[in-house]
């Protein structure tokens, strides 16, 4: 996705709507804290303030937003374009996990290729993209699936199970409860 998205990747454009105002500033808020060496579990900005930690815009508790942290530690900044590059990559977790799903279905190799590359380069993906936790809520989406069709195709209860809890946890913990309900309706 990253080369299908230039205009985005290499800063041509920039990404508007609610991504600065809504879910760029609790990133940049807690990742301020983090490098002055503290866990902000409140946040004062709204009425008298309430808790950062449950607040499901600040994915808190959503591991990647922890690996990004990082990586923004080691570069020295949280920047709104290395946080829509972390964006973009959530279309990259979904697209390995469509085409792992319809391998696993037994479909042939260049359509899963296909399907996958047209899915992702389809306009509903792309117009999500303003809205980080339902990107990272939804690429889990095709993981659930595998999941579940590697315990109806295989005996590996072990595998299967660990890609069903941590695909589901990362659902749960991604920020974006909508995507909590479409997923009961879906699997």
């Amino acid at each position: 996705p990253y080369i299908y998205l230039f205009p985005h990747t290499f800063q041509i454009i920039e990404m508007g709507n609610d991504f600065e105002l809504l879910y760029y500033s609790y990133k940049k808020y807690i990742f301020e804290f983090i490098r002055v060496g503290h866990f902000p579990l409140w946040s004062p900005s709204e009425s008298l303030g309430h808790s950062l930690i449950f607040n499901p815009f600040a994915q808190y508790f959503y591991p990647l937003s922890w690996i990004l942290y990082f990586i923004s530690f080691l570069i020295g900044d949280l920047s709104k374009h290395t946080y829509l590059l972390y964006t973009i990559f959530g279309i990259s977790i979904y697209n390995v996990g469509q085409y792992l799903w319809l391998k696993k279905l037994n479909i042939d190799t260049k359509y899963c290729l296909l399907a996958t590359l047209i899915t992702c380069l389809g306009l509903k993906l792309n117009e999500i993209l303003r809205f980080p936790n339902a990107i990272h809520s939804f690429c889990w989406f095709p993981w659930i699936l595998y999941g579940m069709t590697l315990t109806i195709k295989n005996n590996n209860i072990i595998k299967s199970s660990i890609i069903l809890f941590v695909s589901t946890l990362l659902i749960l913990t991604a920020g974006y409860p909508y995507y909590i309900l479409y997923g009961l309706v879906l699997f």
